[in-house]
């Protein structure tokens, strides 16, 4: 092998293993939410190409109120699903949705869109 074919082979998979750190392992900024005067922890969640913020760390027990701003008009952002709450909604563009509900167990739930593509964790703690 020659000296060029080592440096083509060696930046081939030094780029591969910073994108799959970038995608997959790289530590994601999370919001925590303060609880309001009403006793709710209130976020504003914006959704165009994912999720703002995208992990979002709040308490058991108490109310938790996300209100969704759709910015895109993207087919795969039109819905949020909840799975672990039992809790959806649909997410016109350019309107702000909220949903609430009580988280009573501790944990790592995720919420996505209704393919998959666009996905998000809420922690409680």
């Amino acid at each position: 092998m020659s000296q060029i074919q080592i440096f083509v082979v060696f930046s081939g998979i030094v780029l591969t293993v910073l994108i799959a750190w970038y995608f997959w392992f790289a530590p994601k900024a999370q919001m925590r939410v303060a609880v309001s005067a009403s006793g709710a922890q209130e976020v504003a969640v914006t959704v165009k190409g994912g999720y703002t913020p995208d992990v979002i760390v709040v308490q058991k027990g108490r109310p938790v109120r996300l209100t969704f701003t759709r910015q895109e008009s993207s087919a795969c952002s039109e819905k949020v699903l909840f799975p672990d709450f039992n809790q959806n909604a649909l997410l016109p563009e350019g309107e702000q949705v909220t949903l609430e509900f009580t988280p009573e167990q501790s944990g790592e739930y995720g919420f996505q869109c209704q393919m998959g593509m666009l996905r998000g964790k809420l922690i409680v703690e």
